[in-house]
């Protein structure tokens, strides 16, 4: 029997409930009712909940409702900033006039997103020692403008600076330099205003990366700068995964060693101009170019990830590594001997120390004669290397324990939630992967009627998808569909190569056909632009890769054709991927079915589920990979997808694609 609270809250999304006063051709939707109730259910008890809620479910008031009624204080987390700003401007704002409620609600993002104050000021100071390019400088006076009229410093406001620009890591601060109560500017620092409003909140938005860093009190400026809360949703759920997997490890980023050496120039030679930091910094730089440049020549190549254990020549890098902790230890030397001389020294000299720790582990990890880190469970060595740059990381296997203890620490209810979480509606790989194994599972179907709406096109007759010419084949077969449907198309693909080959193969067809058509590419322009250009101009194509497997709501005329060129599988030789599959074997279990297979359909899920964003919404999907018919596994695949009308028929895909051309009411 429902309890009171269970119905008050059903009764919101009844037919002349509250949101149907503020929603125009408002129609109740039986599966966020059961997900709103569900929450609720979860609220009274003091449980766990684990949701799958298809598009158009509605989960954002799903879970807000029961949490408002009930008076809680909520803490929403999101994977990224786009459903963070969603949320606070759009959603939250719409459910309060709704319920006729008012309620203390804040924003809080990552301590990069805004400007600071101080280190703004050193960036201006005429007397900086690391040349900014002519465009720098034109973005640094820029922001300057900025910070002098905002209220809050957010970055993303500042429309006229790009985000890749070189100057925002000197205006910005992270963990390890920002000075915290010893800045000048800590009473009027922009970060320092989020939090206090933060604590203030009943409901506060943030994102994952600053739920795990509450979660294990790494921002050791404020320890506790997240209030208690009596319900905490994880909202992009399955993105948690991925986004722990980076937070917990441990990087040496000779990026940021860089950074050290150029923030202890700025600051040295106020200090001691006696000391030649320009010169030191050059011997640091000239450091991690040699590493660089060593680890080039050994691999051949300037793009891979390895891990530590299969690079068959790491001692060759002990060498490189040994200058590098030379040049490391000079710097030190000259910080510390300052450290009482300023705010900034002091935490210079604490960041130099940090340095020295991690150079001196990986020399150690090159020459055979590591000791573990202090990390909980099986770690994986494994490095990255860039064009000009390379990521040294130590990663944890599994991170299960860590959010299992925090669960239990907070003891206070979280419910988890996104439109893939479930592999053929089996929560396994989602569950064992956040340690929840005692959470409630639940799953809905989106409202939508996919059957009518779209319709699934699996191609027979196109090579394996690891044939040297699968990309070429692959834009040739999809070529007369994006051509008959004028554009308006996304084509997904796994890889940035095949990306390039698809997007140029495309361009020729056009070209060589006369055929006007807008063949936009990742990468070519920011994600912003590119998806503004695709809504706004005729016979638009957008090619991606997974940068627009998810995240991107397009409704409408503009896109009625998705195109994914093959099964996302974890890229084989993705060294993390290969440690955990590493792990499960020696367990006696089959890593292909226990990751591959979960992982994949989940973000096929994501990628498919780009096509049908609305009611009205009508389109075609096309997988371009035969192995959803020839193997086993195939149809666990498929069948996870959304229940589209299916097809291996060139002719009834094109017709239903033509039935799609009109515009949509």
């Amino acid at each position: 029997m429902p309890s009171e609270f269970v119905k008050e809250v059903a009764d919101v999304f009844a037919k002349d409930g509250p949101l149907s006063k503020v929603t125009a051709n408002y129609t109740p939707r039986p599966s966020q009712i059961e997900f709103a109730t569900s929450v609720a259910e979860a609220l009274e008890k003091g449980k766990t909940l684990v949701a799958e809620a298809g598009t158009g479910t509605g989960k954002t008031f799903a879970y807000l409702v029961p949490a408002l009624l009930k008076d809680q204080k909520v803490l929403i987390s999101t994977a990224g900033k786009t459903l963070q700003d969603q949320l606070f401007t759009k959603d939250i704002p719409a459910l309060l006039k709704a319920l006729g409620m008012g309620c203390r609600v804040a924003l809080l993002k990552g301590r990069s997103n805004y400007i600071c104050k101080q280190r703004l000021e050193h960036a201006l100071q005429e007397d900086s020692y690391v040349a900014k390019s002519r465009e720098e400088v034109v973005h640094l006076h820029r922001i300057k403008k900025f910070a002098g009229q905002s209220v809050t410093g957010e970055r993303g406001d500042i429309t006229d600076v790009p985000e890749n620009s070189g100057i925002w890591p000197e205006v910005t601060s992270t963990g390890e330099n920002c000075l915290g109560p010893n800045c000048d500017h800590y009473n009027d620092c922009f970060v320092m205003q989020a939090r206090e409003k933060a604590k203030e909140a009943q409901l506060l938005v943030i994102n994952h990366h600053l739920f795990l860093a509450d979660i294990s009190l790494k921002d050791n400026q404020i320890t506790d700068f997240l209030p208690e809360f009596d319900l905490v949703v994880l909202d992009e759920a399955h993105q948690l995964t991925n986004i722990a997997t980076n937070f917990f490890s441990q990087t040496l980023n000779l990026y940021d060693v860089r950074n050290l050496a150029a923030d202890a120039v700025s600051q040295g030679y106020g200090v001691n101009k006696q000391i030649d930091w320009n010169g030191i910094y050059k011997t640091i730089s000239n450091a991690c170019d040699d590493l660089i440049s060593t680890t080039h020549n050994i691999l051949n190549t300037k793009d891979k990830q390895l891990a530590v254990a299969k690079f068959k020549d790491k001692h060759l890098l002990v060498e490189p590594f040994k200058k590098l902790l030379n040049a490391v230890e000079k710097l030190n030397n000259a910080v510390h001997v300052h450290k009482e001389a300023s705010p900034e020294m002091t935490k210079l000299d604490e960041r130099c120390t940090e340095a020295l720790d991690l150079i001196e582990y990986w020399r150690d990890v090159f020459n055979g004669k590591a000791v573990s880190r202090s990390m909980k469970g099986p770690l994986l060595d494994w490095f990255t290397v860039k064009p000009k740059n390379i990521f040294f990381n130590t990663t944890p296997l599994s991170y299960a324990e860590m959010l299992k203890s925090a669960r239990e620490v907070q003891g206070k209810p979280w419910v988890l939630t996104s439109a893939t979480l479930a592999a053929n509606g089996d929560f396994k790989h989602f569950i064992d992967q956040v340690g929840l194994e005692d959470a409630e599972t639940k799953s809905w179907e989106s409202p939508f009627d996919f059957k009518a709406q779209g319709m699934l096109y699996i191609t027979e007759d196109l090579p394996t998808p690891s044939a040297s010419n699968f990309s070429d084949e692959v834009a040739k077969r999809i070529w007369p569909f994006i051509k008959k449907n004028k554009g308006r198309a996304f084509v997904l693909c796994t890889t940035l190569r095949a990306m390039e080959v698809i997007s140029e193969a495309l361009r020729y067809f056009a070209e060589t056909e006369g055929v006007s058509m807008n063949i936009l590419v990742q990468n070519e322009q920011s994600k912003q632009e590119l998806l503004r250009r695709f809504r706004s101009e005729e016979n638009s194509v957008l090619v991606g890769s997974m940068s627009f497997w998810e995240g991107v709501d397009i409704k409408g005329d503009a896109l009625s054709l998705v195109v994914i060129d093959k099964i996302p599988f974890p890229p084989p030789d993705d060294p993390v991927f290969g440690g955990r599959s590493k792990e499960l074997e020696a367990e006696g279990k089959n890593s292909f079915n226990e990751i591959s297979i979960p992982e994949a359909i989940m973000l096929l899920k994501q990628g498919a589920g780009r096509l049908i964003r609305d009611e009205k919404d009508e389109g075609l999907l096309i997988l371009c990979d035969n192995r959803l018919l020839s193997k086993g596994y195939g149809t666990k695949i498929w069948k996870s997808l959304p229940d589209f009308a299916r097809t291996k028929v060139f002719d009834t895909a094109m017709n239903f694609l033509e039935r799609c051309q009109e515009p949509r009411g």
